[in-house]
């Protein structure tokens, strides 16, 4: 079936080839200051082909006979024509055009991630969020990206520390969160063990980025495994375009003191580089359980230990924090060779380091104390064509699994290659792009003496994949889109991803769209493959002496034990399908709104650990040497005196020997339904009020015995803020509230009460080269969770001064 699919996409990927002999012209569109504009109409006038400019201004039309043409560039009323441009034969005319027009900004929102190539913001067949260069900018000085979208309409957003952060949209949030999938320069830097992702390990200041899009909804039809809820697309700035250099230092409160340091430049006329580096230390708002609990039940060890799953209690830990301090670096390098303005190498590299950090994860919190991030990644761009290959790893010594005090290892790596293509055809009213995938991980988890700490030996698998999308248009109002995915792996069974929407244009600047999806989830490596203790061993040997006199003389092995947490090898992919409609409309070029309503069906829910769900592990037999009756008598007495989750999970090993397995399995089918809504009011060239509203609710169709399937999000939350800006100043206050909801993820089972936050930065440019600010969270410093089990988050205030040149 995969050999079938490629043939034809390699056809569309070679049509470029086809026309040696012809021409193109690279350009871009930018203000007096050099920064590029998006979302400006170009049209091509004695072709009468037309396209927009991405967000940094870029613009390409591709296989032109050789001519002289002219140019046309328009944003709403605002139009510049240019003539006499020049395409030589198997060349391509390069076209610079400044342009002086008053805009605001909903009147160049364009995005990439909806369809992968660009498109302005009210055509997108998907729910998407840009977040603008000002918000990254005054998100600096804190060091998490995630920050910036905790605001973003949909966002299912929980902080469990300064490092520890888990996003997504539209229901069944968890710790370790990985239903979005999450995209660096189009690299999945996540943790291949987990598949979650590590954003302390970031190698980038935030303010590096040139874009962050979030499409919400199902988008496996383009992105693959794990783009369940949505995608999160974050692309960092070219050298070439923003030359020069800057040191930031950041600092306050937590003892935080930060460095970030970037230059780019020129080598020479093709060559560009970029160097990033940084360094961050600082306490967390993490606190030991050894002794004494934040919140919740049972404060002290006085008390008796909760059993896992018992609501609002949060169990003791037997190992204290390993650091009392968190360490944070990073640095990378990246050089980009320029063939001509739209044939672009680029080869980068770079690593970041951890320790101290915490995390949340289902079988209780863990501290990493000695965690490097290399990565590196090649791509040749042009535009009609994309390819890249990029090597990402992780190597962790001697993390802590706080709860049990065990030390645990991770040496893995992620390798992927992928080819990607677009074409137009009939005057720009058809539009292709297809592409293909090859990704491969190793994961081991062997300590030092070669002892498996998460696994019972390493893993090696691989996937690869193919995907395509036609975007037509019907009419001038009217365009269809499909797109599909087939997915085959070495972990599940080969998966099809289909995608549909309707646009409908009322206006240039307004749609309506109608969209089917469907996603799917692949278990993690510890889901699959898990093989750790799950608590202490289990004394039974009151049982056995009881039972002395009738088992003559054959031993039971029941004074320890063991409690065990086993991954499951044939568990089957998460899936959803989803429907929804939803409008964009940008009114009078200020007030930029969106309205949308969405249906999903969620099935194949993989569970938290559970006893007995495992077929690998049959009920617990007594010893054969036993006479059936006695076995019966065991059997009984067993059932009579143990808690019913610890006999519905004994089992015997191969040895033999009885043991307590708790495991995973596929159950639950879960319907959703929910609505966004968000308003972006530019008030004038100073002032924006933006404010958003998300409502979600559930019903459970399925559900198995003992597992709790439940959304870990509210019903009701809502974010209003206010922005100021200046040529000298930008000042935003933002306010987020949430509904109190239950939440239930491993053994950390509680509710998390309603809750507010209020966010406040600023930013001021003293000289052009100099600029001070300052970066407040939980301005009111409110003490509360956002995850049960994870940390009481108080307030945080960072001041910083910057120095570019």
């Amino acid at each position: 079936m995969f050999r079938r699919l490629v043939l034809p996409l390699l056809v569309l990927l070679s049509l470029p080839s086809l026309a040696q002999n012809t021409g193109g012209i690279a350009g871009r569109v930018i203000n007096a200051s050099g920064q590029g504009i998006g979302g400006v109409a170009v049209v091509l006038n004695e072709l009468s082909q037309a396209t927009i400019t991405d967000p940094r201004g870029q613009f390409s039309f591709n296989r032109l006979p050789p001519g002289t043409y002219s140019l046309s560039f328009a944003v709403g009323d605002q139009s510049e024509s240019r003539a006499g441009v020049v395409v030589p034969a198997g060349g391509t005319a390069e076209v610079e055009q400044v342009v002086s027009w008053a805009m605001t900004f909903a009147d160049t929102i364009t995005v990439y991630s909806a369809s992968r190539r660009t498109e302005r913001i009210v055509e997108a067949p998907a729910a998407v969020t840009v977040i603008t260069e000002e918000e990254l900018t005054l998100a600096s000085p804190t060091g998490q990206l995630p920050k910036v979208i905790e605001s973003a309409p949909g966002v299912d957003f929980t902080q469990s520390g300064l490092y520890d952060f888990n996003f997504n949209t539209r229901g069944f949030n968890s710790s370790l969160n990985r239903r979005i999938l999450t995209l660096l320069d189009g690299r999945d830097p996540s943790v291949p063990f987990l598949g979650a992702q590590e954003w302390a390990a970031l190698s980038y200041p935030v303010d590096e980025m040139a874009s962050v899009e979030l499409v919400r909804g199902p988008g496996a039809a383009l992105y693959g495994p794990n783009a369940f809820n949505g995608v999160l697309n974050m692309v960092t700035k070219q050298p070439r375009y923003t030359q020069g250099g800057k040191v930031q230092f950041s600092g306050g409160e937590l003892g935080t003191a930060r460095l970030d340091l970037r230059h780019a430049g020129g080598l020479g006329t093709d060559w560009y580089y970029r160097v990033v580096a940084g360094y961050q230390q600082g306490d967390d708002f993490t606190r030991p359980r050894n002794v004494t609990r934040e919140y919740g039940i049972q404060r002290d060890l006085s008390a008796p230990p909760c059993t896992s799953g018992t609501p609002n209690c949060l169990p003791a830990e037997l190992s204290p924090l390993v650091l009392d301090e968190v360490e944070i670096g990073f640095g990378a390098l990246r050089l980009d060779r320029y063939f001509t303005t739209d044939r672009v190498l680029t080869i980068e590299g770079g690593t970041a380091t951890l320790e101290g950090p915490t995390f949340l994860t289902g079988i209780g919190r863990v501290q990493v104390t000695d965690v490097s991030r290399p990565w590196a990644r090649a791509n040749f761009s042009t535009s009609r064509l994309n390819a890249m290959v990029y090597y990402d790893a992780r190597d962790a010594d001697n993390q802590v699994a706080l709860a049990s005090g065990a030390r645990l290892f991770e040496d893995s790596s992620n390798v992927r290659g992928e080819i990607q293509a677009n074409q137009t055809f009939a005057a720009d009213r058809i539009r292709l792009v297809g592409g293909l995938s090859y990704n491969q991980q190793k994961v081991d988890t062997a300590n030092p003496a070669g002892v498996q700490t998460l696994m019972a030996e390493k893993h090696d698998e691989d996937q690869q994949a193919v995907f395509g999308q036609a975007d037509l248009d019907l009419t001038d109002k009217l365009k269809i889109v499909a797109a599909a995915r087939y997915d085959e792996s070495s972990l599940h069974e080969a998966q099809f991803s289909p995608k549909g929407s309707l646009v409908y244009s009322m206006t240039p600047n307004q749609s309506i769209r109608f969209n089917y999806n469907e996603a799917f989830q692949v278990p993690n490596y510890s889901e699959f493959f898990l093989t750790v203790a799950a608590g202490a061993p289990i004394n039974l040997s009151a049982i056995e002496t009881a039972l002395a006199p009738l088992l003559g003389g054959v031993p039971l092995g029941f004074s320890a034990v063991p409690l065990l947490a086993r991954g499951n090898p044939n568990l089957e992919v998460e899936q959803i399908s989803s429907v929804e409609v939803g409008y964009s409309g940008i009114i009078f070029g200020k007030l930029y709104m969106t309205a949308d309503y969405y249906q999903s069906e969620v099935s194949n829910f993989v569970t938290d650990l559970l006893p007995g769900v495992n077929p690998a592990f049959a009920p617990y037999a007594p010893p054969a040497a036993l006479a059936p009756p006695v076995q019966a008598i065991l059997l009984n007495t067993l059932r009579a005196n143990l808690p019913p989750a610890v006999i519905a999970g004994m089992t015997n090993l191969a040895n033999g020997q009885p043991a307590v397995v708790f495991s995973y399995t596929n159950a639950g089918k879960v319907d959703t339904e929910g609505i966004e809504l968000s308003f972006n009011f530019y008030l004038n060239e100073n002032w924006i009020l933006d404010a958003n509203y998300s409502w979600f609710d559930f019903e459970v169709q399925e559900q198995l015995f003992g597992d709790r399937l439940l959304p870990n999000a509210p019903e009701n939350k809502y974010n209003l803020g206010v922005t100021y800006r200046t040529p000298a100043i930008d000042v935003a206050l933002k306010y987020r509230w949430v509904e109190g909801f239950d939440w239930a993820t491993g053994v950390f089972v509680g509710p998390i009460p309603t809750y507010n936050v209020m966010n406040l930065a600023a930013n001021y440019r003293v000289t052009p080269d100099w600029r001070v600010g300052l970066n407040v969270s939980n301005l009111t410093d409110d003490r509360h969770y956002q995850a049960f089990g994870g940390d009481l988050l108080e307030r945080r205030a960072l001041g910083f001064v910057a120095y570019s040149w």
